[in-house]
């Protein structure tokens, strides 16, 4: 019987000896003893269920897409990290990480979120293993990105998750010939050339136009930004947190404050055209005084003061 694979416990029980019993004749015939390693893989391999009472959180069909599963792997993917026991993110902004709270509790169950400093991490080998098999090498699986594609509200809040974490709604001043002047352009920035390539992707199927870039994929035309902040957009809240070389014109404001902005810089801009005049920015003769008007436009358009 133990040369079949029972241990010397379940020997004993079947002849209705005690273990010290059935060991000391098992050693008297000259067995050779199975150690505590080799006699728990044997005892896993004929009683595989046994390994289930240790799996903290169970992932009620694992290979289901969901919006929200695509959401909280699009937080994983631009700001965060898996490994064999754990997933987690990291971000500066409160507002971000009670997002990823909230998401990951929606699809996975309520689970334990732990937080270090910036680092929300979940610590679950089962969970982890399955937000991996989503995001080869940093990227989305070919079945996620394939369910991204065909829906275009998974890819519009998808690439709001993007746009908050990784994103950037630029909009900087320029000397220009005889005067200083605008220009705006939106940033999803990753250093993933395949992460990006599938960035514009999504962004092609919510019909807007983007260049793939060694920074990320940016959205230059005019049309294309309007069109981001119609189907996209910014979270209200999230604010600019990066310093450009230690300065940044709109440090401190929020992106989706800059998106109004834009909107209302294009405004302008057709009006000022329409009357016949080169451009709202045509009297600006100063970066001063150009950033002085962008800031009064942002106040107004976002019913504040400039800061």
């Amino acid at each position: 019987m133990y040369e079949a694979g029972m241990s010397i416990d379940e020997v004993a029980r079947q002849t209705g000896r005690s273990y010290t019993y059935t060991r000391d004749r098992l050693i008297e015939a000259r067995m050779t003893l199975r150690s505590k390693a080799d006699g728990t893989r044997l005892f896993i391999s004929k009683h595989p269920e046994w390994r289930q009472q240790f799996v903290k959180y169970r992932v009620e069909n694992p290979l289901e897409i969901t919006e929200k599963k695509s959401m909280v792997l699009a937080m994983v993917v631009t700001e965060g990290y898996t490994d064999a026991t754990s997933f987690g993110f990291t971000n500066s902004q409160e507002l971000i990480h009670d997002r990823f709270r909230s998401l990951v509790t929606d699809v996975f169950g309520s689970v334990l979120i732990g937080r270090n400093h910036m680092t929300s991490r979940v610590s679950s080998t089962e969970i982890s293993r399955v937000i991996s098999a989503f995001l080869p090498d940093k990227t989305f699986s070919p079945a996620l990105l394939d369910f991204i594609l065909r829906s275009p509200g998974a890819a519009s809040k998808v690439l709001r998750i993007i746009a908050d974490t990784e994103g950037s709604m630029l909009i900087s001043v320029k000397k220009a010939s005889r005067n200083f002047t605008v220009e705006s352009r939106i940033v999803l920035a990753s250093s993933n050339l395949e992460f990006t390539r599938q960035i514009v992707l999504m962004l092609e199927s919510l019909g807007i136009g983007s260049k793939p870039t060694e920074q990320g994929a940016i959205i230059g035309r005019k049309r294309d930004i309007t069109r981001f902040v119609q189907e996209v957009g910014f979270s209200p809240g999230v604010r600019v947190v990066r310093r450009n070389f230690r300065n940044s014109l709109w440090y401190g404001y929020e992106k989706s404050e800059l998106a109004k902005l834009f909107q209302r810089i294009s405004l302008e801009q057709g009006k000022a055209r329409a009357e016949g005049r080169r451009g709202s920015f045509a009297d600006c003769f100063t970066k001063q005084e150009t950033v002085l008007r962008l800031r009064e436009w942002c106040a107004d358009s976002n019913g504040g003061d400039p800061i």
